[in-house]
Parts: structure tokens; sequence; C-alpha cells
């Protein structure tokens, strides 16, 4: 499995894209998962010296308003799938509008499949795939809405963006789920969380304020989820795929890289025990 480093987790920070890269490369991250506010600013000698090393864009994590006009998501779509281009990856990450399933009305569901559908077609134009996440209060807030969705959806470039953390939040088992979702799943986001009272830490307004609490936010194998056995049991699934650690708390640094090594120590246990 393939590690990427969300640039997210530096939001607040002071951080210049050669520095992180020289950072992400130093502590042996695969990948980067390039949030799309930081995409939008990099410049053209930044995305050389990108390209230049062995590290790849996993993917690029962005938003769409699918309140708007279908022609205004669209032309947002045509943007998001340019600014893939431009940094080298076919994967887009959006969010499944902003009510969770069991808000959506029957024709508002339609709407949104409908959007989606529109979504899928650009990005298939030029060969990239769509992930939609599984998120709170969003159309992807539970595992069955979430297959629902994407059968409803059908189209062969919609796939999904696996938040073991938000599949622990629907109260879904993150194996089980896993399993079930397993051909459309593209990629991963982990993190973890303290007690099961602390989910609202990760609510959207709190995480992008400066200000917000970071009560709960712990390293990865100190929370909730048995990392351990999520990555035993689903060792030989996991091989071929790109899994983001996403850190919203303080010193970003320190905690990427210690959870860096203690998934990379696990997965190399795993895979002996494989072997």
């Amino acid at each position: 499995m393939k590690i990427a480093l969300c640039t997210i987790s530096y939001r607040h920070h002071l951080r210049s894209f050669d520095d992180l890269l020289s950072y992400a490369l130093a502590e042996q991250f695969d990948a980067l998962d390039v949030w799309g506010v930081h995409a939008k600013h990099l410049q053209d000698d930044e995305i050389l010296r990108l390209r230049e090393h062995a590290i790849e864009v996993s993917m690029l994590s962005h938003y769409l308003s699918f309140d708007a006009p279908l022609s205004v998501l669209l032309e947002q779509t045509k943007a998001l799938s340019r600014l893939g281009q431009r940094i080298g990856t076919r994967r887009i990450r959006i969010f499944a509008g902003n009510k969770s399933s069991q808000q959506l009305t029957e024709p508002e569901r339609v709407r949104l499949v409908y959007q989606l559908q529109g979504v899928c077609k650009v990005l298939d134009k030029s060969k990239q795939l769509l992930l939609i996440e599984i998120h709170p209060n969003t159309a992807a807030d539970t595992i069955e809405s979430t297959e629902r969705l994407v059968r409803e959806v059908n189209h062969p470039a919609c796939r999904l963006n696996f938040d073991v953390l938000h599949v622990v939040e629907s109260g879904a088992d993150p194996v089980t789920a896993y399993r079930r979702l397993e051909p459309v799943i593209e990629h991963l986001h982990l993190k973890s969380i303290a007690r099961t009272d602390q989910f609202e830490v990760f609510n959207p307004a709190n995480v992008y304020a400066a200000g917000g609490t970071r009560d709960g936010m712990v390293p990865l194998f100190d929370g909730i989820i048995d990392y351990e056995r999520f990555f035993e049991e689903l060792k030989q699934a996991l091989t071929l795929k790109t899994a983001s650690l996403e850190w919203f708390g303080d010193s970003p640094d320190e905690q990427l890289k210690t959870d860096c090594r203690k998934v990379r120590d696990v997965l190399e246990k795993s895979q002996l025990q494989f072997m």
C-alpha cells in the first residue's frame, strides 16, 4: 500500500510547497494528496519540481457546489479537471452535496444523481475519476446510501474515497464495509479520534477554522479504530491502494512522520505473516 501525505494538514501553516515536498521525500511518503486551495496556487516551477521527484500526486481533494445551477457545476468540474491534469493526477475527490441521506427528499436525490452523472461525464473525457468521499452530512454518509448512490450514478468514472473514521462514525465496521464496497474503492483517508462522542471535531466548520478545537484528535493507533486489525484483515485488498494520512491537529510534521512509520511497520508485519 502506498502512503500519501495530505497537504490540507498544513492549511494553517506558513509552509512553502517546496519545503513540504522536501519533507514528504525525506520521510519517504509515496504520494501527495493535494488540497485544491493549495493546488490552485502552485507556480509552474513548483509543478516542475514535483514532476522531477519520485513522488506522485495521488489525488486532488476539493469540493463542488451542488446547490448551483448545472451549468455552473459543470464549469467548476472542468476547472477541477484542468487543475488535476496540471498537477498530474486523475483522481478528483469531492463531497456528495451538503445534506445527509436521511434529509434528502427523493426529488433532491434524483437531482444529485443527475448532477453526479454530468460530473462523471466531464471527467471521463480526460480519463479522470470522480471520488465521492464517505462523509457525514452528505448523501454518502452511510454504507447503504453510498452503495445506492454509486449504483444510481452508474458510471465507470464514479469511485469512492474510503474514509475509515467516517465509516466508523456511520456505525459500520470498517473491515466489513471495505469488503462490501471494495469494487469501487479507489483511495483511502486515515485518521482517528479518542472517543466516540468526539466525532464533531472533524466537522468542516471546526476543522477549517484556525481557532477550532482539536480536542480528541489523536495519533492513528491511539484512537477508537483498530487499525492493526484493519490492515491485517485487508492486507491483500490494500496492496495496490493509496491511503492518505489526514492529520488536523498540532505539530503535523512530527505526527505525520510517526504515523507513517507505524503504518509501514504494521503493514510489513502483516505482509511477513501473509508470506
